[in-house]
């Protein structure tokens, strides 16, 4: 009955963009015990800020808090020890 006045900008596949930048589907593989405590994390942040945050939304931060850190890899003689260098940087003590 009434036409649209404003035409929305959506993406390609008719999904908004979060935060209006550029994103990517990737399909990436959690344990069970990773989503559960993802999903725990975003509970405590709707149950003690009244915010919503998507399970989604909380992985790109986490990925953009990893990236913003600096790593150096070079004393790296395994995947252990690369994961060790990523932990610090996440959790340094």
């Amino acid at each position: 009955m009434f036409a649209a006045t404003v035409e929305k900008h959506r993406s390609p596949k008719g999904r908004r963009s979060p935060d209006d930048s550029e994103v990517e589907k990737v399909m990436v593989m959690l344990s069970s015990h990773q989503v559960h405590s993802l999903d725990h994390i975003c509970l405590e942040i709707r149950q003690t800020t009244g915010i919503k945050i998507k399970r989604s939304m909380l992985i790109r931060w986490l990925i953009d808090g990893f990236l913003s850190a600096p790593l150096q890899y070079e004393q790296a003689q395994n995947a252990e020890e690369v994961h060790h260098i990523i932990s610090q940087a996440v959790q340094p003590r």
